[in-house]
């Protein structure tokens, strides 16, 4: 029997790592956090208004190839308020819902919303 090189032996480690990586605890009182995450319509704040932490579902090389999906938009923003809680943000703003419709492969019947937007810190003096 063949034994595996060691790069591919290096690979599947770096990889297991990886991804162990990505998959994380929630954080303590992130849910409480996450009741308290805004969502601002793009009219309520201009852009030196807030800060923007992190763009939620897009700013990965991991969304080319998988996204969240939904039952409804309020599950997604729900989510999206958790994962935005999770990241330090105080609201969420530019925040969309689409409904993908049901994938081909899925046994699902229901919708299937792909959600996202820009987590925020909204500067002292606003909100």
């Amino acid at each position: 029997m063949k034994r595996p090189s060691s790069l591919f032996v290096a690979l599947v480690v770096v990889g297991t790592g990886s991804l162990a990586g990505c998959a994380s605890a929630p954080v303590s009182g992130t849910e409480d956090r996450a009741a308290s995450v805004k969502v601002y319509q793009p009219a309520e704040l201009s852009s030196p208004e807030y800060d923007v932490v992190r763009q939620l579902w897009v700013d990965s090389w991991s969304t080319a190839l998988w996204m969240p999906t939904y039952p409804s938009e309020a599950d997604g923003i729900a989510s999206l308020q958790t994962e935005a809680a999770r990241s330090g943000a105080d609201g969420l703003i530019n925040v969309y819902c689409v409904d993908r419709g049901r994938p081909i492969w899925s046994s699902n019947a229901g919708p299937a919303y792909v959600c996202y937007g820009n987590a925020i810190r909204v500067r002292q003096g606003r909100g």
